[in-house]
Parts: C-alpha cells; sequence; structure tokens
C-alpha cells in the first residue's frame, strides 16, 4: 500500500476514543494514536504542530508519509517495537513533515496501549529546536563523558554534602557503590578528607568558585588508611540551589615512587658526601698512626709517655674502624665477592654472636633450602652482626629473635610499597630475614633509619653508623632491603641477596 492509499481505516470505539481524547486533547505536547502503522488519532497540539486544519488531512495516513525517506527505516522499526514486541520505543532523534513540506526535529516515545479493545502505538512527541537539539547532544556528549573519564567525577550539594551524581571511576575510587550513593551524603558512606583540609578547601571555593589540582588526603568508604587524590573543584548550580562538581584522581602511587626516588636520591648524596669524608679522614689517621708509632720507637721503653702514645694509636684505630663503616654505606669499599653458602654462613656466625648478645636472646632458626648467593662472606657476617645487635636493644628485657631464609624471585613489583630504592632488578634472590618482638618503629623513625648518624639509642650507645653500614653493603652487593615495623609491634629486616650464577657455583670458596 503506497503512502497516499486512503483505504478506509476501521475507526477506534467512540467511547472509549473519547475519554482518550478528555485526557490527552489539549495536552501542550503532541498526541498521536497509530494503528496499523496509519493516524487514527491526532490531538489538538499534534494538529496545529502538523498544520492541519481538518482531520481529512492527517486521518488514515501513514505516519510514515509524514517523514522524510531516510528516516522510513527507523519509523517502521520503532512501531514494530511497539505492535509486535508490545514493548517501549523512544525516538530520541526523529524528523516529521508538516503539510507545508517544511522539516521538524521531534522527540518521541512510542507504548503499546489499549484503546477499548483495539491495540494500538501511542505517540507523545514534542518539538525540539536547532539550540534544544544543540543543548540535548551537549548533554549527551557530557553524559558519556562523565560515565566514560578515567578520573572520578562526583556533584554534590554544597550545604549538606548531598551527593547527586557520581560516575563509576569515583565510586572505584572511594570504593562505594553506584547504585546505592545518590542521594546520600559524603559523611553517610564515611568517605572523608582530612578536617583541616576539608575546611581550607571550602574555604577557597568559597572564595574563588573553583580550585584547580590540589592534593588532598582522603578515606574511603568504611575507613582505611589515608590516601592521596590530586582535586579539582567548580562551583555550579543544580535545580537552583549550589553545588560543586569535583575531579578527583587517585595519586598515592605516584606521590609513593617520589617519595622514593627522593629518598634514594637522598642516600646517593649522602653516601658520596660520606665516602670522599672517610677517604680523606683515612688518609690523615694514617700519617697520625705512622707518626705516632714512630715517636714510640725513637722512646725508651719505660717512658710513661708511651701510654699516652699508646691511647692515641688505639683512638686512631677505633676512628679507622667508623671510616670503614661510612665507606660500607657509601660502596667504594672493595668487596670479595664469591658464592657464598648463606645458610652456614649465618648459622655459623649466629651461634658466634650468641654470647656477644648477652643472656635472656633466645634463636629460633628457619632456614629454607636456598642456593648459593653472590656476596662478600665477611660482609654478610657484619650485616647480621649489626641486624643481631639492633633486633636485641629494641627488646632490652629479653625476648626471641627469629631468623629465616628462602628463595625468592624478584619482579618489578615486588617491591612496590616497601623498598627505599625505586629501581628493581628483577631476577632470582635469597632473602633473610631478621625478626625481633621489641618496641618497633614509627612511620617517621623507619624514613631515616639507613641515614648515617641517625640513631634512636641514648648519647654513647651507637654511632647511627649501623644500618647505615649494612644498606651500603646491600646495595654495593646488588641487593635490596627493606623494613617492615609498626611502633609497639616488633620489626622485620629483610635483605635480598642475588643468586650466584651455576658456573661460580662449581667449587664455592667458603674463605674469607
Amino acid at each position: 500500500m503506497s503512502e497516499h492509499d486512503r483505504s478506509p481505516l476501521e475507526p477506534l470505539p467512540p467511547d472509549s476514543l473519547a475519554s482518550y481524547d478528555a485526557v490527552f486533547g489539549e495536552l501542550p505536547v503532541m498526541v498521536a494514536l497509530i494503528r496499523d502503522g496509519r493516524f487514527a488519532y491526532l490531538n489538538r497540539a499534534g494538529q496545529r504542530g502538523m498544520g492541519a486544519t481538518s482531520s481529512d488531512q492527517w486521518l488514515g495516513h501513514y505516519l510514515e508519509s509524514f517523514s522524510p525517506d531516510e528516516d522510513v527505516p527507523l519509523i517502521r522499526s520503532r512501531l514494530s517495537t511497539v505492535q509486535e514486541a508490545h514493548a517501549i520505543a523512544p525516538l530520541r532523534h526523529g524528523r516529521l513533515r508538516r503539510l507545508d513540506g517544511t522539516l521538524f526535529d521531534v522527540e518521541a516515545m512510542m507504548v503499546p496501549v489499549v484503546i477499548g479493545d483495539v491495540g494500538v502505538a501511542q505517540c507523545i512527541a514534542r518539538e525540539v529546536t536547532p539550540r534544544q537539539r544543540a543543548l540535548a547532544q551537549a548533554d549527551e556528549q557530557f553524559a558519556t563523558a562523565f560515565r566514560a573519564s578515567p578520573d572520578g567525577i562526583v556533584i554534590v550539594r554544597a550545604r549538606d554534602l548531598t551527593i547527586l551524581e557520581a560516575n563509576p571511576a569515583w565510586c572505584a575510587l572511594t570504593g562505594c557503590d553506584l547504585a546505592t550513593i545518590e542521594g546520600r551524603t559524603l559523611g553517610d558512606l564515611g568517605v572523608a578528607l582530612k578536617p583541616d583540609e576539608q575546611q581550607e578547601l571550602l574555604t577557597r571555593i568559597e572564595r574563588d568558585g573553583r580550585v584547580r589540582d590540589v592534593a588532598l588526603q582522603y578515606r574511603r568508604e568504611g575507613g582505611g588508611e589515608w590516601r592521596w587524590a590530586l582535586v579539582s573543584v567548580e562551583s555550579l548550580v543544580v535545580d537552583g540551589e549550589r553545588s560543586v562538581l569535583a575531579i578527583a584522581r587517585d595519586v598515592t602511587e605516584d606521590r609513593m615512587l617520589q617519595a622514593r626516588l627522593r629518598q634514594s636520591q637522598k642516600m646517593d648524596a649522602v653516601g658520596q658526601l660520606a665516602g670522599g669524608i672517610a677517604h680523606d679522614f683515612n688518609n690523615l689517621l694514617t700519617v697520625i698512626r705512622a707518626n705516632t708509632e714512630l715517636v714510640i720507637g725513637d722512646l725508651p721503653s719505660a717512658e710513661p709517655v708511651q701510654d699516652d702514645l699508646n691511647s692515641i694509636i688505639e683512638a686512631v684505630d677505633r676512628a679507622a674502624a667508623l671510616t670503614r663503616q661510612l665507606l660500607a654505606f657509601s660502596r667504594t669499599q672493595s668487596l670479595d665477592t664469591r658464592p657464598v653458602d648463606l645458610n652456614d654462613t649465618l648459622r655459623t656466625a649466629g651461634h658466634m654472636m650468641v654470647r656477644i648478645l648477652g643472656p635472656g636472646i633466645a634463636f629460633e632458626w628457619r632456614l629454607g633450602d636456598v642456593p648459593f648467593v653472590l656476596a662478600d662472606r665477611g660482609q654478610v657476617e657484619q650485616i647480621l652482626m649489626n641486624l643481631l645487635v639492633n633486633a636485641r636493644d629494641a627488646m632490652p628485657d629479653g625476648g626471641l629473635i627469629e631468623l629465616e631464609t628462602a628463595a625468592e624471585s624478584v619482579t618489578a613489583e615486588t617491591f612496590s610499597e616497601q623498598v627505599t630504592g625505586i629501581s628493581v632488578e628483577p631476577g632470582d634472590y635469597v632473602r633473610w630475614t631478621v625478626i625481633d618482638h621489641g618496641h618497633g618503629m614509627s612511620p617517621e623513625t623507619r624514613a631515616h633509619v639507613f641515614e648515617p648518624f641517625f640513631t634512636t639509642k641514648e648519647q654513647g650507645r651507637g654511632t647511627g653508623l649501623g644500618l647505615a653500614t649494612v644498606y651500603g653493603i646491600v646495595k654495593q652487593s646488588q641487593g635490596y632491603i627493606w623494613i617492615d615495623s609498626t611502633a609497639g609491634s616488633g620489626t622485620s629486616v629483610h635483605v635480598y641477596l642475588p643468586v650466584a650464577p651455576p658456573a661460580r657455583c662449581a667449587a664455592p670458596d667458603q674463605s674469607r
């Protein structure tokens, strides 16, 4: 049947149609009833919109005859959805042709209804001006960008922090459920900024109307650790109320990487300074010792001043020991690197050091089946001695020190949150750990433990070079070290040394 075919269209039940017209006849939007693809009813707003002056101009005509040719397939598809599938069919971007031939844009919704006992498609449409269409498209584009943005976006009412809308990325960032957040406040959800930072943010928004790229600490839903986010905020009005749109990106990992990089650079700079001073100071000590020995040699054996000169030599030797520790920290000392049986070295040296540690200290050994490591045996013993002394000092009333070894494969993510340096060489390592159950460390103390001359011990009980020396030896051995400690909960020091290549392990030399 052509679009101009005017074969009779069976009318809808008059009483039912009259009741329908009483409800929809004077609505300000276009309302039509479509039966078998043809107009069976059109309200007054629809007639005015189509430019019709009599029902003969539209009644019984096919809906598609009032559409441009390129829109006909879309019209047929929507009518089929309603009439055959009995489902709602939206038409967001449609066009109709008035009787004078001009086209106009519409947004429409087609739904199945029953008039009397006849099933028809009800079409409710409104004309959309070009400006409205542009605004609608802009809204749609914004909505798409809002949902798809990798940054978290949330719109919040200013007076009570009620969430008006949020995107999936914001929910992932804060740990909230997208389906249940609308209408709840940030306080309800447990999402929080630090109070002083929140007040500063609100003050800046009030003053400037916007904030750009400010780093704030926040806590996810349900509490947990404080994390860092880079936040930008813009004031806006939603439904007549002052609101804010906030865009947030979690930068916790970035800040941790930057902190580790700064720490690594600081340690390298301090190491270079310490190494240079140690070399120069060692040269002076050599001159002092040599000249003191020459003076002693020229004096009679019973000369009283010899005791003073011997005290000078002893002091020089103690100073020389300190310079060796500084050289170890600066990684400029010579290492006798060869395959070492780490379990044997730790067990032998550990049993010897038990007597040094004093009473009240117990040992528990958990030595795994590990390969040889590439290291200097003497320096491994130096590391162990420093770590055991620190463990003992952390338990002044005595306690248990645990020492364990295990083979591990290291990747770039192994030390993602713990290691001081940021450059990790993937490969096979042997991890050995010294664990005490003492007073532990605060995060502030833990951030400085590898720095030379940093100590928490009382004056006269430590030089602050023990862990600095350990750090230098481990790094010079191409290994890694990190400390896991919480105040009041003890300390675990993890040392990673590289596995020796099989070719070098044929006949490992365990000599000093």
